[in-house]
């Protein structure tokens, strides 16, 4: 009798063990993310994105070439030596290269190309989406990476077979709304994001943001494809999978209304630290009037 209820309680601790762990394992994801760009103020709106994913109880696995070190439900793969960082940028460079949308367009797509190349050079990514048979794509539930208008995310969904979020360090990219949402917003109401009005409002303004938003479709669209027959990359070859959710940086308090679709979350500012106050030395400098 003592033995029976022994061995009861033994199999209901067992058994409560079990659930307790079970239920541990469903209150948190297994993520999956990926920086593709190395860029500072890409991976400042990732990186607080998976911070708060960390801070809710959720498991973060990342590969950047901005390694901070990890830390509980956090883990980092250093890739900064297949990455060519863009850091401490000339502005004036920067404003002129985006103020010429020839050029911009001209080279994004080979500069898309070099950052996708990047992260599959990494002999662990490669490793982890290619595999030896160890069903990786086992170990995490979801992935989230940032899109470019070269879509090398689509290969890595399908090779993990696991749903993606996107994270988009800028508002909406024109250019490429129709590959992350498969919408393309009226240039009649909603500005190129290159273009210098916020809303264009007379026929010129319509005019030239809807040529703008022409060429630059077709440009980008063009290159891929010329990439794609001349020097084919794995990643071009992989069938679409769309986003289940898009992260952006953007609010509607700072950008002018558009249409947006119901699995597009809207971000903007997650990356701001709190407001602090003015220290003492500064003081002495600010004046009112």
């Amino acid at each position: 009798m003592v033995n029976g209820l022994y061995s009861s309680a033994v199999l209901m601790l067992v058994l409560l063990i079990a659930a307790c762990q079970w239920v541990s394992l469903a209150e948190g994801a297994r993520i999956l993310a990926v920086q593709t760009v190395g860029a500072k103020s890409h991976w400042n709106f990732m990186s607080e994105v998976l911070r708060s994913l960390t801070d809710a109880g959720h498991s973060v696995t990342v590969f950047t070439p901005f390694p901070e070190g990890d830390r509980e439900n956090y883990t980092e793969v250093d890739m900064s030596k297949e990455f060519s960082m863009k850091t401490d940028l000339n502005l004036e460079w920067i404003i002129e290269i985006f103020s010429r949308p020839v050029t911009y367009f001209y080279m994004l797509t080979v500069r898309d190309s070099m950052y996708c190349d990047a992260v599959y050079r990494n002999r662990k990514f490669d490793k982890l989406v290619h595999g030896d048979g160890d069903d990786s794509g086992r170990k995490f539930d979801l992935i989230i990476m940032e899109p470019r208008s070269l879509d090398c995310t689509s290969y890595l969904a399908n090779a993990l077979n696991l749903p993606i979020i996107y994270t988009i360090p800028t508002p909406m990219k024109t250019v490429s709304e129709r590959s992350f949402t498969g919408h393309v917003s009226n240039p009649a109401s909603i500005s190129h994001i290159t273009s210098l009005h916020a809303v264009p409002k007379t026929f010129v303004q319509r005019f030239a943001n809807a040529a703008l938003l022409v060429y630059s479709t077709l440009r980008t669209k063009y290159d891929g494809w010329i990439m794609k027959i001349t020097y084919p990359k794995r990643y071009q070859l992989s069938p679409k999978v769309n986003p289940a959710v898009i992260f952006l940086n953007s609010h509607y308090i700072t950008e002018a209304s558009r249409p947006v679709l119901p699995n597009l979350i809207e971000i903007g500012g997650i990356h701001l630290k709190p407001k602090s106050k003015i220290p003492k030395v500064s003081k002495r400098y600010i004046t009112f009037n």
